[in-house]
This record gives structure tokens, sequence and C-alpha cells, in this order.
């Protein structure tokens, strides 16, 4: 029983880890038609604002939705950009022989992100500048790095170098043999970077170098709240909450996805 139990773990997971992530989006897409009422500044907990109001009057329920729908745009577009500019590298380097090194969780581009970040925004860029080069700069060298240790191996199999003799050319091969026991690997790699990319928005905006105000942000809702935790810790909690959330899951499907590819 136990046998056939563990290999759906993996897939459960990763359907786990996706529906908190889909939650989080589709409270996101509600903030669009929902904004809240606006009440007395910091009030507490009730039947019309269930979690209070911030410094503004403004429920915080609608506000942590629309800041989510800051932050996870933000992440999506900075880690598609990474993709697209560092998958290409890694394919060739995987294709000229690279040697394969250590694999660096995306979570070590946080500290990069920020030396960057403090560089950019002590240019004058604007947050929003700052955020894409932090995440954009160090996230394509380790998409790079991490497709061409993902591809290198496969390449050197027997049966692609079966296929390659038979006559199939690099791009059929690839299609036909690699690319199948490839893209779980780096679905997971995918998820794993947009996790890292909300820590990286959170934290810049937290530090003043990302989203300011008049707009929003996960990261700015933090910052804000900061000052009141002593008498509203909710304008602390529940940001960070959200965070941990769409971070936990994120790495649970990445988690899930990799092991569905062994």
């Amino acid at each position: 029983m136990s046998a056939t139990a563990m290999p759906r773990l993996p897939d459960m997971r990763a359907l786990a880890g996706l529906g908190i992530v889909a939650l989080v989006a589709g409270l996101a897409v509600l903030s669009v038609v929902w904004e809240g009422s606006v009440g007395t500044p910091l009030a507490e907990p009730g039947t019309s604002h269930w979690l209070g109001t911030d410094p503004a009057g403004r429920d915080l329920v609608p506000a942590l939705m629309g800041a989510a729908s800051t932050t996870l745009p933000l992440a999506l577009f900075g880690t598609i950009v990474c993709l697209f500019v560092g998958m290409p590298v890694g394919v060739a380097l995987s294709c000229s022989g690279s040697a394969v090194g250590q694999a660096q969780h995306p979570v070590a581009l946080l500290t990069p992100a920020l030396l960057i970040g403090l560089v950019v925004s002590g240019l004058g860029a604007s947050g929003y500048l700052t955020l894409l080069a932090s995440i954009a700069l160090p996230g394509f060298v380790l998409v790079a790095i991490s497709t061409r240790d993902a591809l290198a191996p496969l390449w050197r199999q027997d049966f692609v170098t079966s296929a390659r003799l038979a006559g199939l050319g690099t791009l059929s091969a690839a299609q036909r043999h690699v690319l199948p026991r490839l893209l779980p690997r780096l679905a997971a790699n995918a998820c794993e970077l947009l996790a890292a990319v909300v820590l990286i928005e959170v934290s810049l905006s937290f530090a003043g170098l990302g989203v300011r105000s008049p707009g929003t942000s996960l990261g700015l809702l933090l910052r804000e709240g900061q000052q009141f935790v002593t008498v509203r810790p909710l304008l602390v909690i529940m940001p960070g909450v959200v965070v941990v959330m769409l971070v936990l899951g994120l790495l649970l499907a990445a988690a899930g996805l990799r092991g569905r590819g062994r």
C-alpha cells in the first residue's frame, strides 16, 4: 500500500502548492472589483472591517488584496524576463560542453538583488526600474546556470547519443528525448525563482527602494505598518502571512514538480 502511495506524493505537493498560489492570485484579482469602504483610521477589527483599517482608514482586507495584485504581476514579469534571457544562454552553454558547477538555490538571489537595488536606487532610478534591475541582472545568470546544469547531463545519456547517431538532429533529439525529462525540473526552477522574486520585491519595497507611495505592494504595507505595530499588529502580521503563504506555496509546488521529474 505504501509503495503505491509514495509516487503520488510529489503530485499532491504540487497541487497543494499551486492551490495556495491560486488562492492568493484569485484574491488579488478580486481587488479589481472590491475596493472596500473607508472608515476610522486604525480601527479595530469588527463586522464592518474584518481586520480593521490602516492609518488612512482603508479596510485592511481589500488593501491586502490590492497589494498582492501589485506584488504578483511585478514578480511574474521579473521571472519571465529572467527565463526569457537566461534559458537560451543555458541551452547554448550545455551544448558547448561547459562544466557543470554546484547548483544555487534561487533564494541566493536575495543578497545580490539588495546590493544592486542600493546602487541603482542611488543613481536616481525609479522604484520600478530598481526592482527590474535587481531581479533581472542576477536572475538571468542563475537561470542560465540552472538550465545548463539540467541539460548537460541529459545530452550525455546513451539514448540521446544513439538517437543522434541514428540520424536525428540536435533539435529533434531534444524534442523527443530531452525536453520530456527536462520540463518538470525547469517548471520547478521557475516556481522557486518566482518565490525568490516575491521576496526580492517585498524586501526592496520594505527598505524603501522598490514600490513607493502612492503605490501599494506587500512590502510597502509592511513598511507602512511597522510604526503602528504596537497598537495594530495586524497591519504587519497579515501582509507577512500573505507573503509566507505565497512563498511556501511556490516552494511546495516546486518540490512536487521536481519529485515528479525524477
